[in-house]
C-alpha cells in the first residue's frame, strides 16, 4: 500500500504574536536608549504595528497563492499615501515616523521605485522567530480562530456577522442560537425548548392536542417571529449595501480582513444607524439611505477637489465616539447644501412666474389668452407639487409686488 506524502508545510504569520514581537523590539529599544530623541513613543510604535499587521497579511496572501517563503522574505510594497491614509495622519509623518524607525533598526531597508511606490524590509528579529508551521488545510482554522479572538475585542457592539453553529451534545441544556440564516439573530432557547412558544417541554407529558386557541396564538407567535426575521435581514442589508458603497467610492485601495470588516459595520451601526433605535416605515429608512449615498458622493467629489484632503480609517472614520473628523460631520455639511440648494431653486421658480406675469400684462407668452385667475391657478399648481411652505410664501410676496401694487396706483 503506497501512502500519500503529507502536504508541504507553510508558514502562516499571526497578527497577535507578530504585534508582541514588535512590542518587544520598542521596549527593549527604549530600554537601551535614554536620550528622547533616539527613543521611539506611541505615535512610532503605533506606525510600526501598522507595518507590520499590513505586511503580515500580504505575506499571508503571498502564501495562500502558493510562494515560497521558506529561504527568504521578500519586502513589503506599500505607498507612503496608503500608510498615511490608513493611519489617519499626513504623509510627511509617516516619512519622519520611517526615518526614526530605521534609526532605531525597526526597518532595515527601504527602496523607493517610483511609481510602484516603496519597498520596506522589517528587521527579521519581528518575523522569523514568529513563524507559525502549518499546513495549507490549516490555513483556513487559524484565521477563524484569530478573526474569533478579534471580533471579541469589539465592545459594547453585538456582532453583526454571526456563524452557523453546531450542536456538539443533544442533550445539552446550554443556551445556543440557532440563526435562520446567516446574519440574523434570533433569542436564544434552551435545547428542550419549544421554538414557537419558548416554554419548556418533558418528555412523555405534554402530549395531548393543542386547544384551538393555543394553537392560534403559536401562528401569531410565529408569524410575528417570522416578521422580525425579515425586518432583521432587512435592516442588516441596509448596513452591508452601505459599507459596499461607501468602500467602492472612499476606500477602494483598502484591504481589510473579515475581522475588521465585522468592527466596521457594528461601527456603522452604532453611528451611521444609530443601533435602529428611531423606528420608521422601509420607505422611510430607504430615504434615509438614499441620502446617505448622497452624503458619500460629497464627500467623494470634495476629495476630488482637494488632492491633499484625506478621510481617516473606517475603523475611525465611522466610529461613534470620532466627533472631530467622523463620517456623522457630514450631516450638517449634507443640510447646509440642500438648504442653498432649495433657495436657489425657489428663486429661479419665483423669476419664471414673475416673467409670467410681465408677459401676460403685455400680451405675451403661452397663458396670453387666459385671464389672471387662470394664470394664477396654473402657477399655484405648479409650485405646490414642491411641497415646500418657503415656496409658497415667497410666491405669495411676489404676486403683491407685481400685481397689488399697480392696483393701489
Amino acid at each position: 500500500m503506497v501512502t500519500k506524502a503529507p502536504p508541504p508545510i507553510r508558514p502562516y504569520y499571526d497578527f497577535s504574536m507578530l504585534f508582541k514581537a514588535t512590542k518587544t523590539f520598542i521596549d527593549h529599544h527604549n530600554s537601551t536608549h535614554h536620550q528622547l530623541t533616539e527613543r521611539l513613543n506611541s505615535n512610532h510604535r503605533a506606525t510600526a504595528e501598522l507595518i507590520t499587521r499590513l505586511y503580515a497579511k500580504q505575506l499571508n496572501h503571498a502564501v495562500v497563492l502558493g510562494e515560497d517563503l521558506t529561504e527568504a522574505l521578500p519586502g513589503f510594497k506599500t505607498f507612503n499615501p496608503s500608510l498615511a491614509t490608513c493611519k489617519g495622519c499626513t504623509v510627511r509623518t509617516i516619512i519622519n515616523h520611517k526615518e526614526r524607525l530605521k534609526a532605531a533598526g525597526f526597518i532595515i531597508k527601504e527602496l523607493h521605485r517610483g511609481k510602484a511606490g516603496i519597498e520596506l524590509w522589517i528587521n527579521p528579529s519581528i518575523f522569523t522567530p514568529k513563524k507559525l508551521s502549518t499546513s495549507p488545510d490549516h490555513l483556513h482554522s487559524h484565521s477563524s480562530h484569530i478573526q474569533s479572538i478579534l471580533i471579541d475585542k469589539v465592545k459594547n457592539f453585538p456582532p453583526l456577522v454571526q456563524e452557523q453553529q453546531e450542536q456538539k451534545n443533544n442533550n445539552s441544556t446550554v443556551d445556543m442560537l440557532i440563526p435562520s440564516e446567516k446574519g440574523v439573530r434570533l433569542s436564544a432557547h434552551r435545547a428542550h425548548t419549544n421554538f414557537v412558544t419558548g416554554t419548556r417541554q418533558e418528555q412523555n407529558k405534554n402530549t395531548r392536542e393543542s386547544r384551538p386557541s393555543d394553537s392560534k396564538k403559536q401562528t401569531r407567535g410565529a408569524k410575528k417571529m417570522r416578521q422580525n426575521e425579515l425586518e432583521s435581514a432587512f435592516l442588516l442589508q441596509l448596513v452591508r449595501d452601505f459599507w459596499a458603497y461607501a468602500r467602492g467610492i472612499l476606500f477602494t485601495e483598502l484591504m481589510l480582513s473579515p475581522a475588521e470588516e465585522a468592527e466596521i459595520l457594528n461601527h456603522i451601526w452604532a453611528s451611521v444607524y444609530r443601533k435602529f433605535k428611531i423606528k420608521g416605515s422601509k420607505k422611510d429608512l430607504q430615504g434615509y439611505q438614499e441620502i446617505l449615498y448622497k452624503r458619500v458622493d460629497m464627500v467623494s467629489r470634495y476629495l476630488e477637489r482637494n488632492p491633499n484632503r484625506w478621510v481617516a480609517p473606517p475603523h475611525l472614520y465611522f466610529h461613534p465616539d470620532n466627533k472631530r473628523n467622523g463620517f456623522n460631520k457630514t450631516y450638517q455639511w449634507f443640510i447646509k447644501q440642500e438648504t442653498l440648494k432649495r433657495e436657489i431653486r425657489n428663486q429661479i421658480l419665483i423669476q419664471k412666474s414673475e416673467q409670467e406675469w410681465k408677459d401676460h400684462n403685455q400680451g405675451k407668452g403661452i397663458h396670453k389668452h387666459k385671464s389672471r385667475l387662470q394664470l394664477f391657478r396654473i402657477q399655484q399648481q405648479r409650485l405646490s407639487s414642491y411641497t415646500d411652505e418657503c415656496l409658497l410664501k415667497a410666491y405669495e410676496k411676489s404676486l403683491q409686488r407685481m400685481l397689488l401694487k399697480p392696483i393701489a396706483i
